[in-house]
């Protein structure tokens, strides 16, 4: 029980008490500012910035290796898709060799090729593919991924598009007659990585080992698909590729 006679009373002298309430304007002014920041995150859509297929080229390529290549706003679609690998003996769609292009479109350039893939035989021949990489670029670099594999990077650097080509060995397969060349070499499937590197901000080194990443899973595809009498030996990863 409270003393009431104990209770001491206010003094005339003491400044009058303030109560403690929250005005109008206060809660109006913390409505605004709780709109405007959910408006601002409405519009902006930081986590949507990006926009990128779960998976591309046969659903080789990750969402994540697309991520390294991919610009800092935009979206990334692969062009007109197979379904499966196609081989000069399996056409599919009526394309005769396996080939997958993602493109980029951001909101500030024209549509640029994120990645492209190719898969075929080595046509024109390995010395002959390595003399047109080195025409081109100026230089090729070895790249080992694999006893049974012969590959290279052909990077002129600047603003050049770099290439990685590797070619895996597929033994018993027989390429259709009207397509045999003086130089093709049916013994080897070759795969061809390249894209416009100038969309990413990601160093040229990430982007150049991501397309040898590629390389090697799509490698490993390959055989597969031609239908290999052999089992290739593979590295269990891609090589680092050197940047000069």
């Amino acid at each position: 029980m409270v003393d009431v006679a104990h209770i001491t009373p206010p003094s005339p002298d003491d400044p009058p008490r303030r109560r403690s309430r929250v005005r109008p304007w206060h809660t109006a002014v913390a409505l605004v500012a709780a709109a405007a920041v959910g408006g601002g995150l409405w519009a902006w859509k930081p986590w949507q910035e990006v926009e990128l297929p779960q998976s591309a080229c046969w659903s080789l390529v990750t969402k994540d290796q697309l991520k390294v290549l991919a610009g800092p706003d935009g979206r990334g679609y692969e062009g007109p898709r197979q379904d499966r690998m196609a081989t000069p003996s399996d056409p599919v769609n009526g394309d005769r060799y396996g080939k997958c292009e993602v493109w980029w479109a951001g909101q500030h350039t024209t549509a640029d090729v994120l990645l492209s893939a190719t898969v075929s035989p080595a046509y024109d021949g390995i010395d002959a593919d390595r003399q047109t990489d080195t025409r081109e670029a100026g230089r090729t670099t070895p790249l080992d991924f694999g006893p049974d594999t012969t590959g290279w990077v052909a990077d002129a650097g600047g603003g050049k598009s770099p290439r990685v080509r590797l070619y895996v060995r597929c033994d018993g397969y027989q390429l259709p007659a009207e397509l045999r060349k003086g130089g093709a070499d049916p013994a080897y499937v070759q795969v061809s990585v390249d894209g416009e590197p100038w969309v990413s901000a990601a160093p040229r080194a990430r982007i150049l080992q991501t397309y040898a990443d590629v390389a090697l899973k799509i490698a490993r595809a390959a055989p597969g698909a031609y239908k290999c009498a052999d089992t290739p030996r593979l590295a269990s990863t891609a090589p680092t590729v050197p940047v000069e």
